[in-house]
């Protein structure tokens, strides 16, 4: 698992330090801004940043599913299935 975000790797240590620790790295998709959520299609243009998404790759690094989450938060159960479903 790893999580993306156009933040720097500043904003992601205090932001895993809030959550008291994450179990999983966080990629610094900084510089150049959005290069890593562009080549998903995630990217905004428009706002300067990316959607939220989730993206299962397998271990042959071919995307099993990918969706924007537009609003709250994503159906945890579905998502473990699909992982658990690559195994």
């Amino acid at each position: 698992m790893l999580g993306i975000s156009v933040d720097s790797v500043y904003c992601h240590e205090a932001f895993a330090k809030e959550l008291g620790g994450l179990d999983f790295p966080l990629l610094a998709d900084f510089h150049p801004k959005g290069e890593a959520t562009q080549a998903y299609g995630f990217w905004r243009d428009d706002k300067g940043y990316s959607r939220r998404a989730i993206v299962i790759v397998d271990s042959q690094g071919i995307v099993r599913y990918s969706r924007v989450i537009e609003r709250g938060a994503p159906d945890v159960e579905h998502i473990l299935a699909i992982v658990r479903s690559l195994r």
